[in-house]
């Protein structure tokens, strides 16, 4: 007898461990962004590259970290960032709450780095919720 085990994938834990991988990424990425190196073409400008120019890169690249992650769910997880979003955002959110109870002085810049990035996961989670919705009442019409 032939059986095949179907490999089933704990979709919650994953978006909790990919959620916990971004929190991660975000306080590496704040660390990152103020050891960035600055473009001779910026070195005009030294208000910019004291004031705007850390917050900028490490924004940057936590929105590529956040798209990363992404597509690691979808691809190689096969977990869609809609269908635990809760699981997927707690990390961060407790991350932005113990950063604000512990280190005012870094709130934030970390804000800077979590907000667009949280807002990426948002937005793609509602905009799949309801195209999912406006696919079922198309169905439901048509039968």
């Amino acid at each position: 007898m032939n059986i095949k085990k179907k490999s089933q994938v704990n979709k919650k834990l994953w978006s909790f461990n990919i959620g916990c991988l971004l929190a991660y990424a975000f306080l590496w990425l704040v660390n990152i962004g103020h050891l960035a190196p600055v473009p001779e073409l910026l070195h005009a400008y030294p208000t910019f590259i004291l004031d705007y120019y850390p917050s900028i890169f490490s924004s940057g690249c936590a929105l590529i970290a956040t798209l990363a992650a992404l597509y690691l769910m979808n691809r190689g997880l096969n977990i869609c960032a809609s269908e635990h979003t809760f699981w997927l955002l707690l990390p961060s959110f407790s991350l932005i709450v113990l950063t604000g109870l512990s280190a005012n002085e870094r709130l934030t810049t970390m804000l800077i780095s979590v907000l667009p990035s949280l807002t990426v996961l948002t937005l793609i989670a509602v905009f799949y919720r309801l195209s999912q919705q406006r696919v079922a009442r198309i169905k439901k019409c048509a039968v």
